[in-house]
């Protein structure tokens, strides 16, 4: 993987408040389990107890959370979002931060191969309908070649290596490119 695509999504990770399902979420600076200062002002405007005056903060604060989401200093996102891009990072090497939960909470993903192809030291190159590039890392011989459209079933193994099966054949060890 290249080392910048590895810091966007660290940085990504990083500047994301998650919201929707969790009860309190790290932000980009903040200790871990600190909420941002813009929600915390939102949800101090419900101890007002004049109308006026509890409507004009909630005012306030639902602006500055739109503009700190607009500067994109803030990201919400919902648990849907959180499993999509959860499965779009599944391989890659990223700090824990706890914003997508642990690693292991995803075993597995399946998926469609978009075509394969054999490298100069005779390891296989999968391309994966989703964009991801995974290359084989063991000598392991697979019988059959990858088709296109052939179903793909990639599962984490020991020590934070992958396993890769293709078509239903038996798996081989495999590396996340991208």
């Amino acid at each position: 993987m290249h080392i910048s695509t590895r810091r966007a999504a660290a940085g990504l990770l990083t500047t994301a408040l998650l919201i929707a399902g969790l009860p309190s979420a790290a932000t980009a600076g903040s200790p871990r389990g600190a909420r941002a200062p813009v929600l915390v002002a939102l949800t101090q405007c419900r101890t007002l107890s004049e109308t006026a005056a509890r409507l004009a903060c909630f005012d306030r604060s639902v602006a500055a959370l739109e503009q700190a989401e607009a500067n994109r200093t803030i990201v919400i996102i919902d648990q849907q979002q959180v499993r999509e891009t959860r499965r779009a990072v599944f391989g890659i090497a990223l700090p824990e931060t706890g914003l997508l939960g642990k690693a292991e909470d995803l075993p597995q993903i399946e998926a469609v191969l978009a075509g394969a192809s054999v490298d100069d030291s005779g390891h296989w190159r999968f391309q994966l309908a989703d964009g991801a590039r995974w290359i084989q890392t063991d000598d392991n011989v697979i019988a059959r070649r990858p088709r296109a459209k052939d179903a793909v079933v990639i599962k984490r193994a020991a020590l934070g290596s992958f396993r890769m099966s293709v078509g239903g054949q038996p798996a081989v060890k495999v590396r996340r490119l991208n």
